[in-house]
């Protein structure tokens, strides 16, 4: 039991961390801090309760090889989903475009007013707004035309 609940100490120390870091980061990135916060919680509490378990003398290996049989279906099931939060998570990284850009892809275009970890969405000249898919994005040519909020 003390062995979880040090784990379990240890995961919300370390979410606490990353959310002060969080606060201190750019906006745009304080997305990805706050999601690698909330994983570590949830990958340390994991960790903490299988090894609470083998430390208390029950065989966790049947445990083991089901969270890796179901870790795995859960990933082909879900592999568009967690394609898409990939990919959202690269654009925010890699920062090849931003609000305001005006950009085309796949045959949409559109300024872009909102990335988040599925979709990045578009307001396109009509005012129809368009919600593409981050792994669209990421793995289509983008062609950006910065904002023009600048004086020239």
């Amino acid at each position: 039991m003390v062995v979880f609940v040090a784990f379990f100490i240890a995961a919300a120390v370390g979410r606490k961390l990353l959310r002060r870091l969080g606060a201190r980061v750019e906006a745009h990135k304080r997305p990805l801090v706050m999601l690698a916060g909330g994983t570590l919680r949830y990958v340390l509490i994991v960790i903490g309760l299988i090894s609470g378990l083998g430390t208390m003398g029950i065989d966790v290996t049947a445990l083991v090889a089901g969270l890796g049989l179901t870790g795995f279906a859960l990933g082909f099931a879900l592999r568009d989903a967690v394609s898409n939060l990939i990919a959202g998570l690269l654009i925010l990284l890699y920062q090849a475009f931003g609000h305001g850009d005006k950009i085309k892809v796949g045959g949409n275009s559109g300024t872009v007013i909102d990335i988040n970890f599925r979709y990045t969405v578009l307001q396109a000249d009509d005012g129809t707004i368009v919600h593409v898919p981050n792994g669209t994005m990421f793995s289509n040519p983008v062609a950006v035309a910065p904002s023009t909020g600048e004086a020239s």
